[in-house]
């Protein structure tokens, strides 16, 4: 069958910095388009997959010993053991959650949010959801020109973003999390300076 039919895997649309940009400028100012926001941000800069990102908690952020602050991830598809890994964020993600925090008047539990229909939060967002959320973004943005967003999106559009930057290959991989560098090249395929 895979003789018949190839192997090849259907690449997530990337969400690179300027698709970034033109989401975060529809998201709306209220409860919604603030976790909007915050699901843009948290992605872009921690570069997890979807199961991940809901997955974090208030108790997660912490101040490194520099004074920086991070977010520990406590497992992960690579990590199945749960020795868990530090993720530096920025003082602008760690200053989203801190006022994230006052909006849904919670300090302890999961950071991402769903909501009923009143826009009162749930407990947590369900991964499924980040899809639908990016799709309606994308929509509301008028980005035509490219497939579909999806979870995988943050990850492909940011390792992306840091190649063309001039990041090593050994560095992507280890702010995203791939162990195998045929991995993180698959996400990287479609972007043709790879390949100069």
């Amino acid at each position: 069958m895979h003789r018949k039919l190839g192997r090849a895997q259907q690449q997530a649309a990337p969400l690179t910095h300027d698709i970034y940009e033109k989401l975060i400028g529809v998201c709306r100012d209220d409860i919604e388009g603030m976790r909007n926001k915050l699901l843009l941000q948290l992605g872009h800069e921690t570069m997890r997959r979807r199961s991940e990102l809901c997955s974090f908690t208030f108790e997660d952020v912490h101040r490194l010993p520099n004074g920086h602050p991070a977010l520990l991830l406590k497992r992960s598809k690579t990590d199945q053991y749960g020795d868990g890994k530090i993720i530096p964020i920025s003082q602008e993600l760690y200053d989203l959650i801190e006022q994230w925090k006052r909006v849904i008047k919670e300090d302890k539990g999961f950071i991402l949010r769903g909501f009923r229909r009143n826009l009162k939060p749930n407990k947590k967002l369900n991964p499924s959801s980040i899809n639908t959320i990016l799709k309606k973004l994308q929509q509301n943005a008028g980005i035509t020109d490219q497939g579909a967003l999806s979870g995988h999106s943050f990850r492909v559009g940011t390792a992306i973003d840091l190649l063309e930057k001039g990041m090593p290959i050994e560095k992507i991989m280890l702010k995203g999390g791939w162990k195998s560098e045929a991995t993180a090249i698959r996400y990287l395929r479609n972007w043709q300076g790879i390949y100069e």
